[in-house]
């Protein structure tokens, strides 16, 4: 797999919607994380990155994968067979020129980190990391992923063993509301 560099943009949310010039500046991601404490200002940020990227009409989800991880699975299983019709594969299809933010990633378990990292190999465009998928070609998808976290997901790696390959492809772009939620080693 090809070397990755993280972009680390701190910022601060000063109450006064001055988020925007902070999520302007990383709005052509397409997979970003977004840490703080606050899940409204973690919200604030995403919608911000949404509407400079994908204009107010654009879809915008949020999940909150603490509660509805199984939608999230549903989705992603439906989106990575192929299959149309159901509820929930047509999900991600109807967000293709929108943004899903998923909130409270951290919660997510075992199955729901590795099929959210195969979906991401699989949409990246990018032919060498689909080797690296479990199921079948690369299926394309034109939306914004953005991750909600109260903590560095390279925390997570190292204390609870969560997916290193999903903290990477997550934290490639990195918006940290309050420099002191995260360890400078982590930077």
């Amino acid at each position: 797999m090809r070397e990755r560099r993280d972009s680390a943009i701190r910022g601060a949310n000063d109450g006064n919607g001055a988020i925007d010039p902070i999520a302007g500046r990383v709005a052509s991601a397409t997979v970003a994380l977004v840490i703080g404490k606050s899940e409204s200002e973690r919200e604030s940020v995403a919608r911000a990155m949404h509407r400079e990227q994908r204009g107010p009409d654009g879809p915008f989800l949020r999940i909150d994968c603490s509660i509805e991880s199984g939608l999230l699975e549903r989705a992603i299983q439906g989106w990575l067979a192929g299959k149309s019709g159901e509820s929930s594969p047509q999900l991600l299809t109807r967000l293709e020129g929108g943004s899903l933010f998923l909130d409270g990633i951290e919660a997510l378990g075992v199955e729901s980190q590795s099929l959210l990292l195969d979906f991401l190999i699989r949409t990246s465009g990018v032919e060498d990391d689909v080797e690296g998928a479990s199921n079948g070609p690369s299926q394309p998808w034109k939306g914004q992923l953005i991750a909600g976290s109260e903590s560095s997901l390279r925390r997570l790696v190292r204390e609870r063993g969560w997916s290193s390959g999903l903290a990477e492809r997550l934290e490639q772009v990195r918006i940290v509301l309050d420099p002191d939620d995260v360890d400078p080693r982590e930077s």
